[in-house]
């Protein structure tokens, strides 16, 4: 019998965990008279095709669903939805040529969010929402304002975002805009090109102070010539020294006060992640926390023994 003993030592100077997410994206589309009327019709389908051509990931799932198309609410919208891949995107591009607008239509935002609530945020994707809008909701009940509201609380453990596009200045609502900017996971945003550029981080990530400098995110989206900025809250024991991108990974190098073997052993830290020189004003980065356990432990090694 021969025994062999192999040993492995667990320095590596970077841990992070999970895997890409397959992606959702919901064009919620205006389908109001006023589209026409305010010179937008064919411009923003254009762009919506464009959008749509810009997706390279062929496991992304597209939905486009027109709503205000006529003068009556509708909790349930129909949409149609394809894979992004070539036959996918023709199928769409087809689609949204073909949609109609008429005089009788109404504008109800309150439809978008409950069809959206309803059917659209299953668990399975990371999801993003473009509401798609060239005026002010005509439902002036409070209910959209109420369903905005409840986003934070659904969403914030979930990786579900929400644009809200406004096509038009006529869009503008000084009630919508601040909630808006209350709620996690959602922007407004102002222009007739929903071709917005969206970038994410991997959100958790472990650092060993015994054995690393760094820890590496992975960057999901473009980001050729863009600066980030990370920093730890204030007084924890470990601060950000650089950040830099490596090889499509955000390196995020980390310094300590005090001796490393007075540190906690286990620390968990939400690390605030901005955007730094570089981002154009439609770019987005939806990962705006990074959730760190910072551990001081001695250096680990894993023994296998294979027995013959």
């Amino acid at each position: 019998m021969r025994k062999i003993l192999l040993t492995v030592l667990m320095c590596v100077p970077m841990l992070c965990w999970g895997q890409k997410m397959k992606e959702r994206r919901v064009y919620y589309m205006d389908c109001s008279y006023s589209m026409v009327a305010n010179g937008l019709w064919d411009d923003v389908r254009n762009n919506l095709k464009n959008a749509i051509d810009n997706v390279n990931d062929e496991t992304t799932e597209l939905v486009v669903v027109p709503f205000a198309f006529d003068g009556k609410h509708h909790a349930t919208l129909e949409g149609f939805s394809a894979r992004a891949d070539g036959e996918g995107k023709r199928e769409l591009k087809q689609k949204i040529d073909n949609l109609k607008t008429d005089r009788s239509t109404m504008t109800y935002h309150n439809d978008v969010l409950k069809d959206f609530y309803g059917r659209r945020d299953q668990g399975d994707r990371l999801t993003y929402l473009f509401l798609m809008t060239d005026g002010e909701n005509e439902d002036k009940s409070g209910e959209f304002e109420e369903l905005l509201q409840r986003w934070g609380g659904r969403y914030a453990d979930r990786h579900v975002y929400m644009f809200y596009v406004m096509l038009h200045s006529a869009a503008r609502n000084a009630r919508v805009e601040e909630i808006i900017g209350r709620q996690p996971k959602m922007w407004k945003v102002e222009t007739a090109d929903v071709n917005i550029s969206i970038v994410r981080l991997e959100d958790r990530a472990v650092f060993n102070v015994r054995n690393d400098k760094y820890f590496d995110l992975q960057i999901y989206g473009r980001y050729e010539g863009r600066k980030f900025e990370a920093a730890f809250p204030g007084g924890a024991p470990y601060s950000v020294s650089d950040v830099k991108v490596v090889n499509g990974r955000l390196r995020v190098s980390v310094s300590h006060t005090g001796d490393v073997y007075g540190l906690p052993e286990s620390l968990p830290l939400e690390m605030k992640v901005r955007k730094g020189s570089g981002w154009g004003e439609y770019d987005f980065m939806v990962t705006e926390t990074v959730r760190v356990r910072c551990e001081s432990k001695p250096e680990r090694s894993l023994k296998i023994s294979v027995r013959k």
